[in-house]
């Protein structure tokens, strides 16, 4: 799997480096999967399009942003390496902010934690 590293995440040209799975923890890798199936749904696909938009923090962008992030956060274990993601993701869900919410399940799918 390839990484963008974190500095360059809004660069074309940013380089990336091998993640080795292997050293993942179990409750990482249930994240990462869980954060590339939400990746993989229509509510993730329309939190995009309506990113690319520019539409941000209303009634639609909440829905498919609690749509994109629940399934997250239900296999998210409770421990501290995950504590921040989920108190983040949960902080996404209740202020609609769907690009954010982009960009932490994006970084989750690679690491599975920050």
């Amino acid at each position: 799997m390839r990484e963008i590293l974190p500095h360059w995440h809004f660069s074309p040209n940013a380089p990336v480096k091998d993640v080795d799975t292997k050293k993942m923890t179990s409750g990482d890798r249930a994240v990462a999967g869980a954060c590339r199936r939400a990746m993989e749904t229509e509510a993730w696909k329309e939190l995009v399009i309506l990113e690319s938009l520019g539409v941000r923090f209303n009634g639609l962008v909440g829905r498919f942003v609690s749509e994109v992030a629940m399934p997250v956060l239900e296999v998210m274990p409770d421990d501290s390496f995950h504590q921040g993601a989920a108190a983040q993701l949960t902080h996404m869900v209740k202020t609609k902010d769907g690009g954010e919410t982009i960009r932490i399940i994006k970084t989750l799918a690679v690491k599975g934690r920050f």
